[in-house]
C-alpha cells in the first residue's frame, strides 16, 4: 500500500495530538505548532545567540565607551531593523499583499 505525503502527515499528526493533546485541545492547534515549529526553532537559537552576546558584553573588560556606542548605535540597530523587516513581511503576507526580499545589506 502506498502512502501519499498527505496521508502521512496527517498520520502523524493525529498520532501527535493523540500522544500529546489534554482535553479540549483543538487539531488547528497541532497544525499550527507542526507549521510553525520551524520558526519557533530558529526564534530560540537567535534568542540563545543574543544571551550569549549579552553575557560576552557584560563579562568583556577591555570594551571601551566608543566601543559599547558603536555596538549599541550601528550594529544593534542594524539587528533592530531586521526585526522590523520581519515584521513587516508577516503583516504584509497577512494582508495578503505580495512580499518581496529588500533587506539588503543584511546577509
Amino acid at each position: 500500500m502506498k502512502i501519499t505525503r498527505s496521508e502521512l502527515k496527517k498520520l502523524i499528526l493525529q498520532e501527535l495530538l493523540d500522544v500529546t493533546s489534554v482535553p479540549g485541545h483543538q487539531q488547528s492547534q497541532v497544525d499550527m505548532q507542526f507549521r510553525t515549529g520551524p520558526f519557533t526553532n530558529l526564534i530560540s537559537v537567535t534568542s540563545d545567540t543574543l544571551d550569549r552576546l549579552e553575557d560576552v558584553i557584560r563579562d568583556s573588560g577591555d570594551l571601551k565607551k566608543q566601543d559599547l556606542e558603536g555596538l549599541k548605535n550601528n550594529e544593534l540597530q542594524k539587528l533592530m531593523d531586521k526585526i522590523g523587516f520581519i515584521t513587516a513581511t508577516i503583516d504584509a503576507k497577512i494582508q495578503g499583499k505580495a512580499v518581496h526580499s529588500n533587506a539588503e545589506g543584511y546577509e
